[in-house]
Parts: structure tokens; sequence; C-alpha cells
């Protein structure tokens, strides 16, 4: 399970780079660019939460049993989430060329 996590925190760090290099293009007030922030911010969140809910002693006591659900489906919607920030930062750069 550690190297099907890794290769999803892999693809949300290349995603997440993607996205962000996506919207230096976009103005700093556009909401393509806040969209990208909050998404790669809710990704990381995620992420995180499910590297310690999974992988240390802490997050095995708080999470025993059924309840390790919730950490072991957080990696993976990190991993969307950071999807739609670089489907959200390219849509956004699109239409900001197609504009002028």
């Amino acid at each position: 399970m550690l190297i099907l996590f890794l290769v999803g925190v892999f693809l949300s760090i290349f995603l997440g780079v993607l996205a962000w290099r996506l919207t230096r293009t976009l103005p700093a007030r556009g909401i393509a660019t806040i969209l990208v922030r909050v998404l790669l911010l809710a990704a990381a969140l995620l992420i995180g939460f499910a590297y310690w809910g999974q992988y240390t002693d802490a997050g095995h006591r708080a999470f025993d049993e059924m309840d390790g659900i919730y950490p072991f489906l957080a990696g993976p919607l990190g991993t969307l989430l950071a999807a739609a920030a670089a489907l959200t930062g390219w849509l956004g750069s699109r239409r900001s060329r197609s504009a002028g």
C-alpha cells in the first residue's frame, strides 16, 4: 500500500506544479487563480491527513478498525483535487489566451 500511496503523492505533486505554473499567466485576483490555490491547499491537507492516519502510530490509534477508511480515502481524494486544480488552471489559461 505504501507504493500506491507514494505514486499518488508524486502524481499529486506533478499535477500541483503543473496547475501552479498554468496560473502564472492568469490575473493574480482571478477566480481561476484563487480556485487553483484553494484546491491545492485542500489536496495537500488531505494527503497529509492520509499519511498521518495510515502510517503513524498516533494515526493508527485515532483511526482503528473501520474508522481507518477515512484516511484511506483521503489520499485519492487529495489526488483528485490536485487533478481538478490542474484542469482549472488549464481551462483558465486557455480562456485567457483566447480572450486576448
